[in-house]
């Protein structure tokens, strides 16, 4: 289990504990930490923080990290990072379930049990926020997307939404976009965001961080 604030830490090591089905095998701060401790002290599941501390490797890198190292090893998210497009990628890189910090505690015993089946859970929250649920996709499967096309391929898109999406990756602005397409600019505007909706965003810094997540992935 790993999660940056310790309190959480401690009361997730104990409700696990009161499980008779689990056993607490680690409990880590850090990225570096639970890599470490995962050499030493094997386990069949992680629960993980997506956000953690400044300076530590984002949720895409460290869940890329640990797919690398253990392939086998099944992954719950616990966190309050649970914007749709946040979800979707999460799923994507191959963890097993993904329960918002929200919810109650039973949420996360239900996704671990599921996880441990190898099925995919997603509290009801966050699988309504979804309305579809992703499907898994393996580095090296020839559908797999990077950067930019990923995130204007999210399924949700309208085929208008990922055009004004895509060239809002590519820097432009919502009227030049609108002279691109022949379009009003509140016709552009609107679109865009709807799609910045879709994706649980609402700046243009949080589209180009969601970017360059997905090109670490």
């Amino acid at each position: 289990m790993l999660d940056d604030h310790a309190l959480i830490r401690e009361a997730l090591k104990i409700r696990l504990t009161l499980e008779v089905d689990f056993k607490v095998a680690g409990v880590y701060e850090t990225g570096r930490e639970l890599l470490e401790g995962l050499l030493v002290q094997p386990a069949d599941l992680l629960v993980l923080d997506y956000q953690l501390a400044d300076g530590e490797l984002d949720g895409l890198r460290l869940i890329k990290s640990v797919r690398t190292r253990h392939p086998d090893l099944r992954i719950v998210i616990f966190s309050s990072l649970d914007r749709p497009a946040t979800v979707n990628m999460c799923i994507r890189a191959g963890v097993n379930g993904f329960v918002g910090k929200t919810q109650a505690s039973d949420e996360l015993l239900k996704a671990i049990r599921m996880a441990a089946l190898d099925r995919i859970y997603l509290s009801p929250e966050v699988a309504a926020a979804l309305e579809k649920k992703p499907v898994p996709q393996l580095p090296d499967d020839e559908h797999h997307l990077q950067g930019d096309q990923a995130l204007a391929d999210y399924p949700e898109l309208s085929p208008k939404e990922r055009e004004v999406l895509r060239c809002c990756l590519q820097g432009l602005s919502v009227s030049q976009i609108a002279i691109k397409f022949t379009r009003s600019r509140k016709t552009i505007s609107g679109q865009k965001q709807a799609a910045f909706r879709k994706l649980g965003i609402s700046t243009d810094g949080e589209l180009f961080k969601l970017q360059s997540q997905l090109k670490d992935l």
